[in-house]
């Protein structure tokens, strides 16, 4: 007989990696976008006096001219062109910085759900690595932001850790 929490642990681990599936494709999706994006945006020209960008008969209004981007003022781009490409590029990096998050912590749920109890070494390993990940990233944004995140991941690590001690000596007793 399985233990009633237990079966809701398996039964939220599933739903969140069917979440997590979904969240996945979104993600590549971004990536991909934001690759052909980046492409187009350093091989299509834009006329600058007009703001527009000609390709066939059709015309569009571009917004590639932003002198704001942080990438263009960082490494002192002149072509707006370039630094619109190198924006999307960096947003299909950060898009699959979080791809990879999303598909450790889905391995973890599906973990999680397939086991009798979530407290096993395989998952302790990923939720140290999705939290070493999450800190990282968080920290490019913010030092504070990145702390916060760094220590609340190291605390359910050492949950879990504590956890799959007490379920190791659970099974010895047994």
């Amino acid at each position: 007989m399985e233990n009633e929490k237990i079966r809701q642990i398996k039964k939220a681990a599933g739903i969140t990696a069917k979440v997590l599936n979904v969240l996945k494709i979104i993600a590549i999706v971004v990536i991909v976008l934001s690759i052909v994006s980046g492409i187009a945006a350093m091989i299509i020209k834009t006329d600058e006096t007009t703001n527009t960008v000609r390709i066939g008969r059709l015309i569009f209004l571009s917004n590639v001219s932003d002198e704001n981007s942080p990438v263009r003022k960082w490494l002192n781009i002149t072509d707006p062109n370039v630094a619109a490409g190198l924006d999307a590029f960096i947003a299909a990096a950060i898009a699959a910085i979080m791809l990879a998050v999303v598909i450790i912590l889905r391995k973890t749920f599906l973990e999680i759900e397939k086991s009798d109890t979530p407290f096993r070494e395989e998952v302790l390993k990923k939720v140290r690595t999705v939290g070493i990940l999450i800190t990282v990233f968080t920290l490019c944004y913010s030092v504070g932001a990145g702390a916060l995140a760094g220590l609340t991941a190291w605390c359910v690590y050492c949950i879990f850790d504590y956890g799959v001690e007490l379920q190791k000596n659970e099974d010895e007793t047994l």
